[in-house]
């Protein structure tokens, strides 16, 4: 992102700033994809868990981390050309945690489907450190009447990776279940996701 004038920013393209990594990683004398992945191996990175840790600390280069940062959150809201349609806990499950991949604060999103799981809409709701007076159920309601939907799922991220539901998520998701009986809306999961894995809360027979 570039200042032209007070209050007015120039902000890159997509392949400005892909552009931008591939200049930086040509200065570290990196020009092709076998001294890429040399240069990961002699890191000892082997994921993107590892690749993220790397790049959001003082060993990473400053100039290739905020440009990888940058790349990562254009990723996070790219949008692809098919309609998800979600057939299994498992899949939803790994959809959920590439979506969250990387926040560092805590997010509770709901997901709004239709009667033939196809996705309606994907909301964010609450962002920061959730509890249940916080996440109240009448926002993630009152977007699934707006959606017209036929059901819904709630995720929120734990960046520590501890799956763990706590008191809070265990009560909301209650909660949830409660309302969505009275209102004739599925409520099929609640998922926390972290560090490349997810808890289903259905899977694990919480409600």
């Amino acid at each position: 992102m570039e200042i032209i004038k007070s209050k007015h920013y120039l902000i890159n393209t997509d392949f400005e700033i892909m552009n931008s990594l591939f200049d930086q990683l040509t200065e570290k004398g990196i020009t092709r994809f076998e001294e890429l992945s040399l240069k990961l191996k002699q890191l000892h990175i082997t994921n993107f868990n590892e690749l993220l840790k790397f790049i959001s600390n003082d060993e990473c280069d400053q100039n290739i981390s905020i440009i990888c940062e940058n790349l990562l959150e254009r990723l996070r809201f790219a949008v692809p050309d098919r309609e998800a349609v979600l057939t299994s806990s498992n899949e939803v499950g790994m959809y959920l945690t590439d979506k969250l991949a990387g926040h560092k604060q805590e997010q509770l999103w709901a997901i709004y489907i239709d009667n033939s799981n196809h996705i309606v809409a994907e909301k964010q709701l609450f962002i920061g450190t959730l509890d249940k007076s916080v996440a109240h159920p009448r926002e993630i309601f009152r977007w699934a009447v707006i959606y017209a939907c036929a059901g819904f799922i709630v995720v929120h991220n734990h960046p520590s990776g501890n799956l763990m539901p706590s008191k809070s998520d265990i009560e909301l998701t209650k909660s949830l279940q409660s309302c969505a009986e009275m209102m004739h809306i599925d409520f099929l999961d609640h998922f926390i996701v972290g560090k490349g894995q997810y808890f289903s809360m259905q899977e694990h027979q919480l409600f």
